[in-house]
């Protein structure tokens, strides 16, 4: 069961909005669905590639998208790739409905787990890259989702030190948390201990513990 202890927890999630021509640069990612480099987007949106770029660099900046390595083609070091970030109050109820259709009847919890385990199974696949570790996969998605994951001593735990949903986990955490460890476990690809994420576990964070890396994954 998962319960919400009394700390403040994590802070929200990011909530500055883009510019028209920011968003327009944001839409054309969004239709994508997958990691864009800064020439793909040229030949997209038909601008200028400096204008292009002056706009990735705020998104970026206003955590509207996530920047990556694209994968390697050829020679030399491969370019950056940008990927836009879901509307995380969309993200989460499109996890619920699943969970819903997958398992009518199942309790706030099991129906939480399976839409989020969906939700990560898909981010895993834009995320999978060729040299990428699974812990270092988990941690670009959390921070493509918008919780702000941060090392701890024990490599096994991952501090989370933002909530896009913080609002609805804390009323509602049976659900909202359970989004987030089926998320882990879809991006892992393994489930985890219902106990493995610990929401609010300190004063400003919520803490996960993922298999120790070599294992897993």
């Amino acid at each position: 069961m998962i319960t919400v202890e009394k700390n403040t927890g994590p802070r929200p999630g990011p909530g500055r909005a883009p510019t028209d021509a920011q968003g327009r640069v944001l839409a054309a990612l969004t239709r994508r669905g997958a990691p864009t480099t800064l020439a793909q987007l040229v030949e997209v949106t038909g601008l200028h590639e400096n204008t292009v770029r002056g706009h990735l660099d705020a998104l970026h900046q206003a955590s509207h998208v996530t920047r990556l390595r694209a994968r390697p083609a050829g020679r030399g070091r491969p370019a950056w790739a940008y990927v836009a970030r879901e509307a995380p109050y969309a993200a989460l109820a499109q996890s619920l409905a699943r969970g819903i259709e997958a398992s009518p009847g199942a309790t706030a919890r099991e129906t939480g787990e399976s839409g989020g385990r969906a939700w990560g199974e898909r981010l895993r696949a834009v995320f999978d890259g060729d040299e990428r570790t699974p812990r270092e996969r988990l941690l670009l998605t959390l921070e493509h989702v918008g919780f702000g994951p941060e090392p701890s001593p024990d490599p096994t735990v991952v501090r989370l030190t933002r909530c896009p949903f913080l609002d609805a986990a804390r009323a509602h955490p049976a659900a909202v948390c359970s989004v987030h460890l089926g998320l882990i476990e879809g991006v892992l690809g393994e489930s985890l201990d219902p106990h493995a994420l610990q929401p609010f576990g300190e004063p400003d964070a919520c803490l996960v513990r993922i298999p120790s890396p070599g294992t897993g994954g």
